[in-house]
């Protein structure tokens, strides 16, 4: 029978005395003693007492307590989706005996939990003792970010596999258990969320300590009750319990170009604000300090990691001020470390962000030669859908659609050697996934919440596809390269497949909620797709444990002979790096929250440039 709600006191219910295995700041576990286990497997033998503020004295580890309390099914008002988890609230605690070892812990395996198993089968573990032998990291330790001054402190949560286990990647189709928004799910595709993953929270424990570390690091010594928040299953390791940390990233850079290749990057560079405060949006103001420390992380990282780019698409800048400093301080710093001054050159436009983050272009205007024209030649830098509009089905009315519109930089890359290529790179900030699911209706409202963010985002993907098209039918000769955070991954997320309506391959009507038709001809390719060769680098971020794409490059099929010969690949500095690391000013690592991404394309011959028709306009 269900038990939510009713009120349960020790003399009627002897499964409510329990040691106490572990105390956070609102409330303790308890678990049955190994010797008077039930025989039943599938039900839990811990549980959380919520006690919403510092927990009584009874409440200490070892202690064996009686509990008077009401069964609860705790949903975060949050997320009203998550599953709930079991707890007792308003509780009376008297203490029983004390000194009592703690229940022996149940280990988690490279087959408990199964990777391919429900994503609740750790469920019938809630609240008890569990202990990983080896955990490899997948998700580093997250942490608090004080904007102003550009500096985080540990949050000691962190997430990771058993050691073995395969790292995990986004999958495509609806989260699970999240209910599709109408009708029932297939064929829509269904991400089991990866089972696999385990997260930890070093500090979850009164007297614990957290712990920073990055991905690929081992942990060893993991002990302690096992929570269920932020839809992950989490152990809280006793405080006493030591853990090893080994290994981790290091930073790591993109190859330099070869004398016949030209690139393009793509960098999300994590909400750049400046030191004055702008009217109109809610920006950030940094400190002198913060904004120089930045400022020289980001340096380092363009010019030693990225390898100063021919063109670089960046998102979340505050404004044109502010990509004319970061130019500014790159190109001073590749002159006084005697590297070659790339003149980079700033183009971008206010949008229309509450935020005032923007889409912006650094492009490098240094002569190919003495004398010599720009390595790359602006023609033009235009904005495109500023006031573009699309119907909300929450209001019906029209309402702006780009609130980062895309920048379209029209140019010719040149080479020492005369020959040129004609490029039209538009760089893209669309709108997140924040909400997706959302079905709460607002007051008045015709329609959810998500709703409105499933057609905001298949309305600017098919705005994003109908430009592209425009741009293949202007010019033939030229290249197209799509670039920037796209806030999608390259697999259909069940919701809106935006990728696939860009690249002209939209997936079919049954296969997702809002479906968009063919816009494109013909289709572009997405490098994500196609390179790097090792899958398991197909990755620009991370979040909770899953490597995902969210920063995409694609250009149009219709030039083979860049096809080829172009690749990307993606300067390892920040997704698999704790947010800690961004204190360091001296480092590129942690800039921000997205590995920045470069393409290569092979477009310059050594032998006589007649052999090959590409150059003409």
């Amino acid at each position: 029978m269900p038990y939510a709600g009713v009120h349960i006191a020790a003399s009627s219910h002897p499964a409510t005395r329990g040691i106490v295995t572990g105390v956070r700041s609102n409330g303790f576990y308890i678990q049955e003693p190994d010797a008077t286990v039930d025989a039943d497997p599938a039900t839990s033998e811990g549980v959380f007492v919520f006690t919403s503020s510092a927990p009584p004295a009874p409440a200490a580890v070892g202690n064996l307590v009686q509990v008077t309390a009401t069964i609860s099914e705790f949903v975060p008002s949050q997320d009203p989706l998550q599953p709930p988890l079991t707890e007792l609230t308003a509780p009376s605690v008297s203490l029983v005996s004390s000194g009592n070892p703690l229940p022996a812990p149940i280990p988690l395996t490279a087959t408990f939990p199964d990777p391919a198993g429900a994503f609740d089968q750790l469920e019938r573990l809630e609240g008890m003792r569990v202990s990983v032998a080896s955990l490899t990291i997948t998700g580093p330790t997250l942490g608090s970010l004080a904007e102003a001054s550009a500096t985080s402190t540990s949050q000691g949560v962190f997430f990771g596999v058993v050691t073995g286990v395969p790292r995990p990647f986004r999958e495509a189709g609806i989260q699970a258990p999240d209910p599709p928004p109408s009708g029932s799910i297939p064929p829509i595709p269904r991400f089991d969320t990866n089972p696999e993953r385990i997260r930890v929270d070093s500090d979850g424990l009164v007297g614990g300590a957290a712990l920073d570390v990055g991905t690929g690091a081992t942990v060893t010594g993991l002990v302690g009750p096992l929570d269920y928040t932020f839809r992950t299953y989490t152990i809280l390791p006793d405080p006493g319990a030591t853990l090893l940390a080994a290994g981790g990233p290091t930073p790591t850079s993109v190859t330099a170009p070869t004398n016949r290749e030209f690139t393009v990057a793509s960098f999300n560079v994590e909400r750049f604000y400046d030191t004055a405060d702008d009217a109109g949006t809610s920006d950030v103001v940094l400190t002198p300090t913060a904004f120089a420390n930045r400022l020289n992380k980001l340096s380092l990282a363009v010019r030693n990691n990225l390898q100063t780019p021919d063109i670089i698409g960046f998102e979340e800048v505050e404004n044109l001020t502010t990509l004319q400093a970061i130019a500014t301080k790159i190109n001073n710093d590749a002159v006084a470390a005697s590297q070659p001054n790339p003149q980079y050159a700033a183009f971008l436009s206010e949008g229309n962000d509450i935020g005032g983050i923007d889409v912006g272009f650094l492009v490098k205007t240094a002569p190919v030669s003495g004398g010599g024209p720009a390595r790359v030649a602006v023609n033009a830098v235009v904005q495109e859908g500023l006031s573009t509009t699309y119907v909300s089905p929450v209001s019906g009315a029209p309402e702006l659609l780009n609130d980062r519109p895309a920048l379209r930089l029209d140019a010719r890359v040149n080479h020492p050697n005369g020959n040129f290529v004609d490029v039209q790179v538009i760089a893209n900030h669309l709108r997140s996934l924040n909400g997706i699911n959302d079905e709460t209706v607002p007051s008045g409202g015709a329609a959810s919440n998500g709703a409105r963010v499933r057609a905001k985002r298949r309305a600017q993907a098919e705005f994003l596809a109908n430009l592209v098209q425009t741009r293949q039918a202007a010019n033939a000769n030229e290249l197209i390269v799509v670039l920037g955070d796209f806030n999608a991954f390259e697999v259909n997320d069940g919701f809106v497949d935006s990728m696939g309506t860009i690249a002209g391959t939209p997936t079919p009507a049954a296969n997702v909620v809002l479906a968009s038709a063919d816009l494109v001809d013909p289709n572009l390719i997405n490098l994500t797709s196609i390179s790097p060769a090792a899958a398991g680098q197909r990755y620009s971020y991370v979040f909770d444990g899953n490597a995902q794409t969210l920063d995409h490059i694609l250009i149009d099929n219709a030039k083979n002979v860049f096809l080829a010969g172009s690749r990307i690949e993606h300067a390892r500095i920040d997704a698999d790096f704790p947010e800690t690391a961004r204190n360091d000013p001296n480092s590129p690592v942690r800039i921000s929250d997205h590995d920045p991404t470069v393409a290569y394309f092979d477009a310059f011959p050594v032998f006589p440039v007649e052999l090959l028709d590409f150059s003409v306009e």
